[in-house]
């Protein structure tokens, strides 16, 4: 009976030890041209944007009446991409007081709002991307490029 008991106690400490490394899921690391080729093949047009002081490499794409907008930004190095990215998770609390659902993690910030608003924002590294779209159609197009992207 011993035995038996050490035997369930190592497979269910095993199962917990895979359920946990199971449950972190990283996203991967989106390069500029990954990141172009998704967002044009969403019709969205995609523009260099020119970068400043704390970012290396910026792009951004939108559609003709800015209902979605998608941002990549690579940063001089992964401390700027931290405190560019906590820009976007100071605000959790407003956003909620107003009834949105926000999901949010160290590295990961997903806010929805009916069929009204969808934000997203991932940071991997040095690089941040952000998806924020407009109305029903706009939403559903950006989390279709989040998953394309695999963030």
């Amino acid at each position: 009976m011993r035995t038996l008991k050490k035997i369930a106690a190592i497979v269910l400490a095993g199962a917990m030890v895979f359920s946990i490394a199971g449950c972190k899921k990283g996203s991967k690391k989106v390069s500029a041209d990954d990141f172009k080729k998704v967002c044009e093949e969403a019709s969205l047009k995609v523009v260099d944007e020119a970068a400043d002081e704390g970012v290396t490499k910026s792009l951004s794409a939108k559609n003709d009446d800015e209902s979605i907008e998608v941002n990549f930004m690579v940063a001089k190095d992964e401390d700027e991409a931290k405190k560019g990215f906590e820009y976007f998770t100071n605000n959790t609390d407003s956003m909620k007081e107003m009834g949105a659902d926000v999901k949010s993690s160290s590295d990961k910030i997903e806010v929805t709002m009916n069929s009204l608003l969808y934000m997203y924002a991932v940071r991997n590294g040095d690089t941040i991307v952000t998806v924020s779209a407009a109305g029903e159609e706009q939403i559903k197009t950006g989390k279709d490029i989040v998953k394309k992207l695999g963030i």
